[in-house]
């Protein structure tokens, strides 16, 4: 009967033995001891190549060119047919094909009329086939320069340098942006400053009747 009741108390309080490890246990803890052990230890650091950052940003253009050529942006020339300038009169001349090169860059006949009786400092008005008549006596050389600046200002990306740009009006400030169709960038557009004016004889009249 004794014997039967030390049995049973064996079995309820089981304390557990202390079994033997197995080799996997000891060759498992064998190797973590060693990795420990080197944990602490100076591990030397070589430098690598250093590449400029333009070689890299040149690489990464380089990669989207190749998996995705419409998000290269990738800097063609645009094309555009050399300004026709005409006299009308004596005092006032005519841009032929005004038109046609604003369509090429993809922006309003408006905004380029703007843009260029503020630099000259004149007056002028679009004609009903699309040529600009400007007040003055202007050769193809100075709308030639005009139409660069224009470019660079309100068509040229600044991230990426492309030409496919094109204008988004926010809603919420009415403010206008340039989106570029290629890198996605966009920045506000700048209002269009006057530029230099040169007082006229109309101009000193209208002041004199405004006192």
């Amino acid at each position: 009967m004794a014997d039967v009741e030390q049995q049973l108390e064996a079995e309820h309080f089981d304390f557990g033995k202390k079994k033997k490890k197995s080799s996997k246990e000891k060759k498992a803890k064998k190797e973590k001891k060693s990795k420990s052990s080197h944990e602490g230890e100076d591990v030397s650091f070589q430098r690598g190549v250093v590449y400029p950052y333009e070689q890299l940003l040149a690489r990464v253009h380089e990669m989207i060119n190749e998996k995705n050529p419409a998000l290269g942006g990738s800097k063609r020339a645009m094309r555009l047919p050399p300004p026709k300038i005409e006299r009308v009169g004596s005092k006032r001349v005519s841009f032929v094909n005004f038109g046609e090169i604003c369509a090429r860059m993809n922006r309003s006949k408006e905004h380029v009329l703007q843009f260029f009786l503020s630099e000259l400092g004149t007056t002028g008005s679009l004609a009903a086939d699309g040529q600009l008549i400007l007040k003055g006596r202007y050769m193809a050389k100075h709308i030639e320069s005009l139409l660069r600046k224009y470019l660079s200002a309100y068509v040229t990306c600044p991230m990426c340098k492309s030409l496919n740009t094109e204008f988004v009006r926010d809603p919420a400030t009415r403010l206008y942006a340039m989106k570029c169709n290629n890198c996605g960038a966009s920045r506000t557009v700048h209002a269009i400053k006057s530029g230099f004016h040169a007082t006229t004889r109309a101009d000193r009249k209208a002041a004199k009747l405004a006192k």
